[in-house]
């Protein structure tokens, strides 16, 4: 169950920052610590809980992507001993199968939100 406070940030960072704030809402709901635009390079938000860093990369453009998405997810993985996860929003980013295919390889998560 989400707090008042959870709800509030949640409606602030749609507001402020719409795509990104609607992933790092749900992610506020779920009961995340969540970090927009972190000093992290190529990362759109942090989400730590427990002790875990996560770092989201938010795709939205309608198109078909590649394997360099998923190899410069797992560079930042590695650079910044994070735990990666692509966000497609919408319906309209896919992954290539090969993509997909080098995401469970190098672990990377892959999540698609509406």
């Amino acid at each position: 169950m989400t707090s008042a406070r959870q709800i509030f940030l949640m409606k602030r960072l749609i507001r402020k920052y719409r795509v990104k704030g609607r992933v790092a809402s749900r992610y506020i709901a779920a009961g995340y610590s969540v970090t927009i635009n972190p000093p992290l390079e190529g990362v759109d938000f942090t989400a730590s809980k427990h002790g875990v860093r996560f770092a989201g990369i938010i795709l939205s453009d309608k198109k078909m992507y590649d394997v360099d998405i998923v190899e410069k997810a797992h560079e930042i993985s590695e650079k910044y001993r994070v735990k990666p996860i692509l966000i497609l929003y919408g319906s309209g980013p896919r992954l290539s199968p090969k993509a997909l295919e080098k995401a469970r390889e190098y672990g990377v998560i892959v999540r698609r939100v509406r």
